[in-house]
């Protein structure tokens, strides 16, 4: 009986454990402000175009980071509430590199729209 009582143990702390985690420091929270403003990365895989919006740093993101599931955005649909967390006044920009693209010019424009109404800064370093 203690071996099963012990096995028990161990599942509900596993469960417990994976349940609180923190959540990616790099991914925001809504409403959060942050001291060096949020950069949004893109990606297009199979006709489809992906999004993340990380808390800016003063490092660069690795692809891994960018492209994590907890991070990733599919489509306008999802990036489109993250961008509306995020407070008015913060700086958003939007960053390319290996690996990554910018989408058609009609979404940049929903997305700087998108911002210009959230009433953030946002910027587009191509």
């Amino acid at each position: 009986m203690k071996p099963f009582r012990f096995v028990i143990l161990s599942v509900l702390l596993a469960v417990f454990g994976t349940a609180c985690r923190p959540a990616n420091p790099l991914v925001p929270q809504p409403d959060t402000v942050s001291m060096k403003g949020y950069e949004i990365y893109s990606w297009e895989k199979e006709g489809q175009w992906f999004f993340s919006i990380l808390v800016g740093t003063n490092r660069e993101k690795t692809l891994d980071e960018i492209k994590s599931p907890e991070a990733t955005l599919k489509g306008m649909e999802e990036l489109h509430p993250v961008l509306e967390s995020i407070p008015a006044g913060e700086f958003v920009t939007w960053v390319s590199g290996d690996g990554l693209a910018f989408p058609p010019d009609e979404t940049i424009r929903q997305v700087d729209q998108v911002c210009r109404d959230q009433g953030l800064e946002f910027s587009l370093a191509r």
